[in-house]
């Protein structure tokens, strides 16, 4: 009788604790979207008046808004396979606990990079290290997702991992042409000689949505010559 409430009060800790993990996680994410809305200002000496000052001073706010309606679909995108992934676990290791702080280590640092892509416009380095950011959060995840369902399985409730495993190699597919992007996008921007034309590099960004999309139509396909065989 004195084992099973221990065991009980084993489970309760682990519940607690990988509840104070996730509740961390949430509280990071939560505070990196409020930062990125927070940068959504007026630059110094715009006002808002005349119709042509208005005007002026929204066309001013595009770039902090399109990095904030950029980073907010990453995060968030980001934050619903994290929360998906946490639900099927039981308990953590320090493992766990290290390639989760990757994580929010990343995510953390939006606010920073989508400031710098603001109002740094045009400058290779800020626009280098936003889409290198978004790699990052993006590989931390993955590994993640690796050590979650591939080194420590035993840390998973028992359930069918299947669709978790699809998710996983989903996100490897994005990973690897997000990378493959970044580098066709500064290829070209380096082959292209007209500056006017040098934005047309960011075409390659297209590869992403396609790449996951062939992924997504061909895996029923062999989900189903397999139930066949």
């Amino acid at each position: 009788m004195s084992h099973q409430t221990e065991d009980f009060r084993d489970e309760v800790k682990k519940e607690f604790q990988l509840e104070r993990m996730i509740l961390f996680s949430d509280a990071v994410f939560a505070i990196v979207i409020t930062l990125m809305a927070i940068e959504i200002k007026l630059p110094e000496g715009a006002h808002l008046g005349t119709t042509m000052s208005n005007a002026h001073a929204l066309h001013l706010l595009v770039p902090a808004i399109t990095a904030y309606v950029i980073s907010f679909f990453v995060i968030g995108a980001i934050w619903y396979r994290h929360l998906r992934l946490f639900s099927i676990l039981k308990d953590y290791d320090k493992g766990l606990v290290i390639h989760n702080l990757a994580l929010l280590f990343f995510i953390g640092l939006f606010p920073f990079t989508a400031s710098l892509f603001t109002h740094a416009q045009g400058s290779v380095l800020a626009y280098t290290l936003y889409l290198g950011m978004i790699y990052c959060c993006l590989v931390a995840q993955l590994l993640l997702q690796r050590y979650i369902l591939v080194r420590r399985p035993g840390l998973c409730v028992n359930t069918d991992l299947s669709e978790h495993k699809r998710l996983y190699q989903r996100t490897q597919v994005l990973t690897i042409s997000f990378g493959i992007s970044i580098a066709l996008i500064f290829l070209t921007r380096q082959l292209i000689t007209d500056p006017e034309m040098k934005t047309m590099a960011t075409w390659w960004i297209f590869l992403v949505p396609l790449s996951v999309r062939i992924f997504a139509k061909k895996k029923p396909k062999a989900a189903a010559v397999a139930a066949k065989d």
